[in-house]
């Protein structure tokens, strides 16, 4: 019998919550067509509400404590076919993996240029991810609450030192250069990158807590950090911005404190910590649907497998790959909303109606 992990509620908001945050450490004008992020700072407010609503089904569908996780639940209600649910939950999360190690290798070669090839960094971050994801949801937990402390402390120490150089006049009007279209294709890409949501949906089973409070401090706070973020990039670098294509690591490079300068170097260490921490929780969540789907039982050997295949597959990934393809804010829109809204939705259905099948029946 498979030991059924317990965490709580908070250990499950800070692993969401670093999961958003390297989402937000990456953001910048060419993910969202190369328009000024200014506007989107009404895209963090429209997407803030809507994370509301995308949580919905997730948690009337996947109750909190309960032993059934969606993969569970789509079994019990679908059979076999309910593996194709969990297999695609498998999919997506592997997806997640490889996407955010495509923005670590274009990080590394286009900011750092580091002696080493990037192939032997990803392996080493593949493999410390292996043996996060392999210590399990308890273990992840535990080392994600110690990371979030590091992280918030780091970003409100660079917001403090970053605020010093912000130039008011950098602030245009709303809407001022592309009307309502930068902020349309900001709200596209943060919710196509409410990857948590799926996640949650295999989490929420295993978690302890205040359900509602815990999803209250989880989306307020990323969407706060965000806004911060666009503000102190848009205040400090103005029409510098569009240019760079990580704003935040070129915002944190001018900025300085006294005699303590080159704060890039934090900047760096903490993203590659939640780099660390959001491909072990989504390699963990990987392979315990890929162990559901196909029976296996060593789950660790999975995760390794889910890591040789990532380095095979990042072996070929270009700085033109980053935003299309599989890659591109359309797709992931698609599957994420797929995942997080229509499959939940659906069994929502299917288990309603067969309640009534039943209670029909005996009638």
């Amino acid at each position: 019998m498979i030991k059924k992990s317990v965490i709580s509620m908070k250990q499950l908001v800070c692993m969401l919550l670093i999961s958003r945050i390297v989402v937000c450490m990456t953001f910048g004008s060419r993910l969202i067509n190369g328009n000024d992020i200014w506007d989107c700072i009404i895209s963090c407010l429209v997407s803030f509400l809507i994370t509301f609503l995308m949580v919905v089904p997730v948690c009337v569908l996947c109750k909190t404590g309960s032993q059934c996780d969606i993969s569970d639940i789509s079994e019990q209600l679908l059979g076999g076919t309910g593996k194709i649910v969990t297999l695609i939950y498998a999919i997506y999360f592997i997806l997640v993996c490889a996407h955010t190690l495509a923005v670590f290798k274009i990080f590394i070669e286009n900011v750092m240029n580091p002696p080493v090839s990037f192939l032997l960094l990803s392996t080493a971050m593949i493999f410390f991810s292996c043996y996060g994801a392999a210590k399990g949801l308890e273990g992840l937990a535990r080392t994600s609450a110690i990371i979030l402390f590091f992280i918030l402390c780091a970003l409100a120490f660079l917001g403090f030192s970053s605020f010093k150089a912000v130039d008011f006049t950098n602030f245009k009007p709303f809407f001022y250069n592309n009307g309502t279209k930068t902020v349309v294709d900001g709200i596209n890409f943060l919710i196509s990158r409410s990857s948590c949501i799926p996640a949650a949906a295999m989490l929420l089973s295993k978690a302890r807590g205040n359900l509602k409070s815990g999803i209250l401090v989880w989306n307020t706070s990323f969407y706060a950090l965000m806004a911060s973020s666009i503000f102190l990039v848009v205040g400090t670098l103005g029409d510098f911005s569009p240019t760079r294509f990580f704003p935040v690591y070129s915002m944190t490079s001018i900025a300085k404190i006294g005699s303590l300068e080159n704060l890039d170097a934090l900047y760096l260490g903490l993203w590659t910590a939640g780099i660390f921490m959001k491909i072990s929780l989504f390699m963990n969540l990987s392979s315990e649907c890929i162990r559901k789907t196909f029976g296996r039982k060593n789950k660790k050997i999975i995760i390794f497998l889910v890591g040789a295949a990532l380095i095979f597959t990042n072996k070929f990934i270009k700085i033109s790959n980053v935003s299309s393809g599989i890659f591109s804010t359309n797709f992931l829109l698609m599957f994420t909303i797929f995942t997080a809204i229509i499959i939940p939705i659906l069994l929502i259905i299917v288990k309603r109606s067969q309640k009534i099948n039943f209670y029909g029946f005996n009638n």
